[in-house]
């Protein structure tokens, strides 16, 4: 993967709609948008008088104290970093792609979002393809890179933008399958893939764009 800064040659309106419509497309399952999961609550000890109680959750003889989880603990499915990355669909016009990327931070701690997403395209069988990689678009000139605090529960977007192009019968089309997003400096990777399933179709251009992080909420 290569890694360069894009230049912004003027906003494209299409490209303006696909990235308002590519972030609609993440996290909008349901009305309560991305709270951490409850605590789970465990059984008590049983009273010597009382009946053989039911195994704690978790397993763990009848009648033992449950295990609680700690203050401050992830929630089951919470990343180590306390970030979770999730791919929306894939929107499309004219030869162009955008597929709306979410930061959500599922951890107890704030995390600190910086610039933008580290991004690679990957193949069906988990390669990584050679695609370059630029920090910016042309579709969303006047993003600029941040940073900020991402308290828990909240969420960030960026984009990542493509173009369908295919000007040269010579050289093979690049069709990849997943994302692999690293979040920020010190952090794993994750990967992602299109919610709809559909492949990130890059043509021959072998080019991809990502959009700075922001915060989930603004213009």
């Amino acid at each position: 993967m290569r890694m360069t800064r894009g230049t912004s040659r003027g906003r494209l309106r299409a490209g303006a709609a696909l990235l308002a419509l590519a972030a609609l497309a993440v996290g909008c399952d349901d009305e309560t948008g991305d709270a951490p999961l409850p605590e789970r609550i465990t059984a008590s000890p049983a009273s010597t008088a009382s009946p053989a109680a039911p195994a704690p959750p978790g397993g763990g003889a009848p009648g033992a104290p449950g295990k609680s989880e700690a203050p401050g603990a992830r929630p089951a499915g919470c990343p180590a970093s306390g970030v979770r990355v999730e791919a929306g669909t894939t929107e499309a016009a004219m030869g162009l792609r955008a597929l709306g990327l979410v930061l959500h931070n599922c951890g107890a701690e704030p995390f600190r979002v910086s610039g933008y997403p580290v991004v690679a395209v990957l193949g069906e069988r988990g390669e990584a393809l050679d695609v370059t990689v630029r920090e910016g678009s042309d579709v969303d000139s006047t993003a600029r890179p941040s940073t900020f605090l991402l308290a828990p529960g909240q969420r960030a977007r960026a984009s990542a933008v493509w173009r369908n192009t295919v000007t040269r019968t010579d050289v093979v089309a690049t069709n990849g399958t997943h994302l692999r997003v690293t979040p920020g400096a010190g952090t794993a990777a994750q990967t992602v893939a299109p919610a709809d399933g559909g492949p990130l179709d890059l043509g021959n251009t072998g080019t991809l764009e990502v959009t700075p992080w922001k915060p989930y909420d603004t213009p």
